[in-house]
């Protein structure tokens, strides 16, 4: 029990550093389309995580959204008019058919937060959802070049 509450606090200390990052020091690609809008995966923020001996790949992504009719429903929420995007940390277990939510939010256009939609940490299956496939892709890439650059690094010492 005190495993998973650490982990939770480091994951989430984690997500809230990714969170204050401005726009521009990050590094956004687009993982695809979702109901709602677009969703990005931030590469800076890639990192692994341990659980119970099992490691599992977390990233930061953000959802655009560009769905009118969803964006005029959300903003009728109390502090929601601002509202433009989503902001979740995702955690993808080490062979990316499996993933959670371990944070999720409602952000303005200047990443403010509007409300906390909490988590859902039951292993979701990626499936045929190429939105998350790539995204799982991409943050397993961006961990690749990090270690990969973290190597030549500790090599040149």
């Amino acid at each position: 029990m005190k495993l998973i509450r650490l982990l939770t606090i480091t994951i989430i200390l984690l997500f809230s550093l990714s969170l204050t990052l401005t726009a521009d020091a990050q590094k956004l690609q687009k993982a695809g389309n979702t109901d709602c809008g677009i969703l990005y995966v931030d590469t800076d923020t890639v990192r692994t995580v341990k659980k119970d001996g099992q490691y599992y790949l977390a990233v930061a992504a953000e959802e655009k959204y560009t769905d009118a009719e969803f964006l005029a429903s959300l903003r009728q929420g109390e502090d929601m008019q601002q509202a433009t995007a989503a902001v979740y940390l995702y955690l993808f277990d080490n062979r990316g058919a499996n993933y959670c939510i371990a944070a999720a939010y409602i952000v303005d256009a200047e990443g403010k937060v509007c409300a906390d939609v909490g988590s859902n940490m039951t292993l979701l299956p990626v499936g045929k959802d190429k939105t998350m496939s790539n995204a799982y892709s991409m943050a397993l890439k961006a961990l690749e070049n990090k270690n990969r650059w973290q190597k030549k690094k500790n090599f040149i010492r």
